[in-house]
């Protein structure tokens, strides 16, 4: 009676599907839950279009009230940690964001560190347990038996998927795990974007563009993201429907940096190299630097040296590993470096337990390693 007052006074409406959802996340406040719900819509509206810190750090604040008032709620710290990694991941993939300052970059690794153990430590279950450890053991770099680790945390029993369980699963073989563990997640909450993006995805990795192109048009408006349009350019592409794809590109992107990018890929996928350079030089000269998708449309041209050279910068900062698994991830061409090139990159997936070299699901006609 005292939650649905308080609920009510919050004008928030509990019904059945939020209480089930609270029990979910082990929280007894309603205020916290309410707190919490607010940073997730934040959360979700942050990763839209690229990424918006300004956002992210306004769900932040919504997730710090909800640990004061739960100290013990591990979901806020996985969600909160979100702009710690994309601010090593901006640094790494060297790109230009004025929302980042350098103190930003020096907090980050400690405050990521810091929101993972506290996951783990809260973890209210094995499920959640296994995941948090192995979205902390991906990102800080312990990869030692991180592959056997990974297998454990996505056939955990529950709804719990760790967050950055794409970026080392699909490209290795690991498809089936990825699809069936956010097919889950997708059931458990229907509304989460990320979810129905990685789900939609993972059928790439299957050689199945077709289910990509279904699961992204069964969605309504609202969880369809710019990301997840970049998956169903490619996957059209891959069905004979270039004109479609060209359309989407032309009309139905959110942002000009999607539009690049897609024009670039589209291209690779033609197999005119002239044009996906030209793409490539537009988007930098628009937007700035990034290595990350210099690197990813360089392989997609089939250009090995360049590929290289771009991975080894990549390899040389911090955080770089992450960066060069969302290279491969992002590819989907198979390996769009040499191991040559990446001696730390190499070194930790030698511990790691993944295959090499990964998948290469869509073919780009210019890439012939």
């Amino acid at each position: 009676d005292i939650a649905e007052k308080v609920a009510t006074a919050l004008n928030v409406v509990l019904d059945d599907d939020q209480r089930a959802q609270m029990r979910r996340a082990g929280i007894r406040n309603v205020e916290a839950y309410t707190a919490y719900q607010k940073g997730l819509e934040y959360h979700a509206r942050a990763h839209m279009g690229g990424i918006d810190f300004p956002l992210l750090r306004e769900g932040n604040r919504h997730f710090e009230d909800a640990i004061t008032m739960a100290p013990e709620l591990a979901d806020a710290y996985l969600n909160r940690s979100d702009l710690y990694v994309h601010t090593l991941m901006i640094q790494a993939a060297g790109q230009l964001d004025g929302n980042i300052s350098e103190a930003d970059i020096r907090d980050a690794p400690a405050a990521m560190s810091h929101d993972w153990d506290l996951a783990v430590q809260y973890a209210r279950n094995t499920g959640q347990r296994l995941v948090a450890e192995y979205d902390r053991a991906l990102l800080s770099g312990r990869w030692l038996g991180l592959d056997a680790l990974g297998r454990r945390a996505l056939t955990a029993p529950g709804c719990e998927v760790a967050f950055w369980a794409y970026l080392a699963g699909p490209a290795f073989g690991r498809a089936q795990l990825v699809r069936d563990a956010y097919a889950r997640r997708t059931i458990c909450d229907p509304l989460l974007g990320r979810s129905w993006k990685h789900l939609a995805h993972s059928y790439l990795w299957f050689g199945q563009p077709d289910m990509t192109v279904q699961t992204i048009e069964s969605l309504d408006d609202l969880l369809k993201q710019a990301s997840m349009d970049s998956y169903l350019v490619v996957a059209l592409t891959m069905t004979g429907r270039e004109s479609l794809a060209k359309e989407l590109v032309d009309t139905g992107l959110n942002t000009e940096q999607d539009r690049f990018r897609a024009r670039s890929t589209l291209a690779s996928l033609r197999g005119d190299i002239e044009s996906a350079k030209s793409w490539l030089e537009d988007y930098l000269q628009s937007f700035g630097p990034d290595d990350l998708f210099s690197l990813i449309s360089a392989a997609q041209r089939g250009e090995r040296n360049e590929s290289n050279r771009l991975a080894d910068l990549i390899d040389r900062r911090p955080f770089g590993y992450v960066t060069l698994l969302q290279a491969i991830y992002g590819c989907t061409c198979g390996a769009p470096f040499d191991l040559s090139a990446t001696p730390v990159f190499a070194s930790m997936l030698s511990e790691s337990g993944l295959p090499w070299p990964p998948l290469n699901p869509v073919g780009f006609p210019l890439k012939d390693w």
